[in-house]
């Protein structure tokens, strides 16, 4: 469609300019050959001997013309007809008239027509009246015609050529410089959750695809890493409730099979082990929501020494047991903007996690500053069987030094939980242990809390 319009605007401009020049170079030859007509007592005729007659004198095929009088009746014609005639133009037109036309002949010319008044053979015999005159001139159009056809016959021939080309050549260029992204997206189909190691090939690509395997390639890995946190997330919880599913299997068998025996510390072990089930569900439901931003944060003025006081109440019994010591180390006032239920829950992590980890008989120390508008809460204390290796896992889910999970009552999801609240209330919360084995816990962030409220979570 594109070649049949673009072949027809063509043929068409170019016909049109031809055309123009030919009915100007006949218009001039018309006012030429009106020059030389003259009138004299009411006679119309032409001067023979004036150079422009050559053009009309039969002896060089293709010009001709006719002179009619006002009333109509012929007063001149050109040898050129050799006794045929032209035919009279419309005289109500001010405008040049233009016309295509055949002679008796059978030859194609084209004419225009004039409506003048000849000039007097003597100017000093001025006419008692004016006289009108109507001059035809037409002049063989077949090199036009000619001209013409072979531009048409051109554009056709070139128009069908590039078809015939494009048929032939395109598709197979096509396939060729598609035959990559062809491949590629085969490759992309072929690959499923079991083959996500699998990688986009880079080298020998088109410059325009490499950057698009390049991100597929970003892209896998980042699922690849996904679906094998999943997996071990799955596997993690399934090792999780496997001893709490098998005690309380036990416990029913026994009470089915020995009710006389049954006890209250029997039923006392039960809710145990569900409030111990409830518990890792909770804290698995409260993680996620922070991961989706389903957290409630009410920011709230909190003094931070006496958050943390409160908190290590309830830890003193249990520090005391495994002769640990508290050591504080706060300035007088250190208030900061933040949500308190959520900021204790992380207090709680951090302390609770201390005391059951720290070495026996070593200090855990507390330690709070603020400055330039930022705080810092750091919990050190002394541990024991930790390498700098097992630091990044701190904050994995279900993660535990002791690979059988034989570590009684925490499950591994306390300081996930405390990195998730931190940074939903937009803190930092980061573990380091240094060369004398000692683990600090620094949580970091702004005094004034920048955060709205959002859902509505109840921290476990």
């Amino acid at each position: 469609m594109l070649l049949v319009i673009g072949a027809l605007v063509v043929y068409v401009t170019t016909r049109t300019a031809l055309t123009r020049q030919f009915d100007d170079a006949l218009r001039a030859k018309t006012t030429a050959l009106a020059s030389i007509v003259e009138q004299e007592d009411g006679k119309i005729g032409v001067d023979s001997t004036d150079e422009i007659m050559r053009a009309f004198d039969g002896k060089t095929r293709g010009a001709f013309f006719q002179v009619w009088r006002g009333d109509g009746s012929v007063a001149a014609v050109s040898p050129s007809l050799q006794g045929g005639s032209l035919p009279l133009p419309p005289t109500d037109s001010d405008q040049p008239l233009y016309w295509n036309l055949k002679l008796q002949t059978g030859l194609a010319v084209r004419a225009t027509g004039l409506k003048f008044q000849p000039h007097p053979a003597n100017d000093a015999n001025q006419p008692t009246a004016p006289v009108e005159a109507i001059l035809v001139v037409a002049a063989d159009r077949h090199d036009l015609d000619q001209a013409l056809a072979t531009l048409a016959l051109m554009l056709t021939g070139s128009s069908l050529l590039v078809l015939v080309l494009t048929g032939v050549f395109v598709p197979r260029l096509l396939r060729r410089e598609l035959a990559p992204l062809d491949e590629l997206a085969a490759q992309a189909q072929r690959i499923t959750a079991e083959s996500l190691a699998q990688r986009f090939a880079t080298d020998g690509l088109p410059g325009e695809l490499a950057p698009i395997s390049s991100r597929l390639n970003d892209l896998l890995q980042r699922l690849e890493t996904a679906f094998v946190r999943e997996r071990q997330f799955s596997d993690d919880l399934a090792h999780e409730f496997r001893t709490p599913i098998a005690e309380l299997r036990s416990l029913a068998e026994f009470a089915l099979k020995w009710p006389e025996n049954r006890s209250g510390d029997a039923d006392r072990n039960v809710l145990a082990i569900a409030m111990q089930m409830e518990n890792i569900v909770n804290r698995l439901l409260a993680i996620a929501r922070c991961d989706m931003g389903l957290v409630d944060i009410e920011a709230q003025p909190v003094e931070l020494k006496s958050l943390v006081s409160t908190v290590c109440g309830p830890l003193e019994k249990r520090g005391a047991d495994r002769q640990l010591s508290f050591q504080m180390n706060f300035p007088t006032t250190l208030e900061i903007e933040s949500d308190p239920t959520l900021l204790r829950s992380i207090v709680t992590n951090l302390l609770d996690n201390a005391v059951e980890y720290s070495k026996p008989g070593s200090p855990v120390e507390l330690k709070g500053e603020s400055q330039n508008g930022n705080f810092t809460l750091a919990v050190t204390n002394a541990v024991q069987q930790l390498n700098a290796e097992d630091v990044p896992h701190l904050f994995e889910r279900f993660w535990r030094k002791d690979a059988a999970r034989s570590g009684g009552e925490h499950s591994g999801l306390g300081l996930p939980l405390a990195r998730a609240f931190a940074e939903s209330l937009g803190y930092t919360l980061t573990a380091t242990l240094k060369d004398d084995a000692c683990l600090t816990m620094e949580l970091s962030g702004l005094t004034k809390s920048k955060h709205l409220v959002s859902p509505v979570l109840t921290p476990t």
